[in-house]
């Protein structure tokens, strides 16, 4: 192993114990991952709409089919209707997407991703932020990141800015723009986009949210969730989605057994590129996988 790797994983071992440390201090229950489920998260954009279609596993021998998890979002939301009310999950995640490699995009890779019962947007962007702030001083105290690096000067929960995804498009025509001119960490929020994102019936201002660090990119991800019924099927529908496809997932939020739940993910590898001040995901990868990259081993 090089020393780049053995730095890297040094660097992975004490941002996940720290990580796992964190949340259970919060009263989060640790959670096991799902690798194959009925569903998972569609994604959004659509794959579909680029011709990708879900990557599936036959297991012949029971009969079945299941996809590979993409997230474990709408899974986080069942597992608060069981009454476990905070809750995270090391999930690994795999997403094949339309993208060339671009250092900032695997296609396996772990979230850190976290859900809690009746908590809103603004619960979830505290906590990443407070989150982001004590990582950085553990792993300094560690002596595991560079002081003279720019990014770790802001990571106070002060210096965090906010954007709307409406003032994002009408100042700097795109996130990719304001992430080349903004130099702290920003969050922008209210961004349409998947049908278990909660969208307010009154204002149509969707309580969601992005976490980005210049110069590299978002982060974390994560929205207040939808939990009602019709507002799901109506939205599903609406995405050109079937929803046969969610079946379990409907038929709880049907019987009124979804509650209202705010969470994130947070990308592993992503946070720890930053903390390495490295250019590219596939520094922060043992064994990378990236997009279009023939994968060693």
């Amino acid at each position: 192993m090089t020393g780049e790797k053995i730095k890297t994983a040094i660097l992975k071992t004490e941002v996940l114990k720290f990580s796992s440390d964190f949340f259970v201090s919060k009263g989060f229950h640790w959670l096991l991952p799902k690798i194959l489920s009925p569903i998972t998260d569609p994604l959004w954009p659509d794959p579909a709409e680029q011709g990708i279609e879900p990557l599936e596993v036959e297991i012949k021998t029971y009969g079945q089919k299941y996809r590979l998890m993409h997230s474990m979002i709408l899974h986080k939301q069942v597992a608060v209707s069981m009454r476990i009310d905070k809750l995270f999950i090391l999930s690994p995640n795999i997403r094949v997407e339309a993208r060339k490699p671009d250092g900032w995009h695997a296609f396996e890779f772990t979230q850190l991703d976290f859900e809690a019962k009746n908590w809103t947007q603004y619960h979830v962007m505290d906590l990443l932020t407070e989150y982001l702030e004590k990582l950085t001083e553990h792993l300094d105290k560690k002596e595991l990141i560079d002081k003279h690096e720019k990014p770790y000067r802001y990571f106070k929960k002060s210096q965090f800015k906010h954007y709307t995804w409406k003032e994002v498009l009408e100042k700097y025509g795109s996130d990719k723009t304001l992430l080349e001119k903004e130099e702290k960490p920003f969050f922008i929020t209210s961004i349409p986009r998947e049908f278990y994102d909660y969208e307010d019936p009154r204002t149509g201002i969707w309580h969601n949210y992005d976490l980005y660090i210049p110069p590299w990119g978002e982060v974390s991800s994560g929205a207040e969730r939808e939990w009602e019924y019709d507002k799901i099927i109506e939205k599903i529908k609406k995405g050109g989605l079937k929803p046969e496809e969610f079946e379990p997932y409907l038929r709880l939020a049907k019987e009124g057994k979804l509650k209202p739940t705010a969470g994130a993910g947070i990308g592993m590898e992503r946070i720890i590129t930053v903390f390495l001040g490295a250019d590219d995901i596939e520094k922060a990868q043992v064994f990378p996988r990236i997009p279009y990259k023939s994968v060693v081993i």
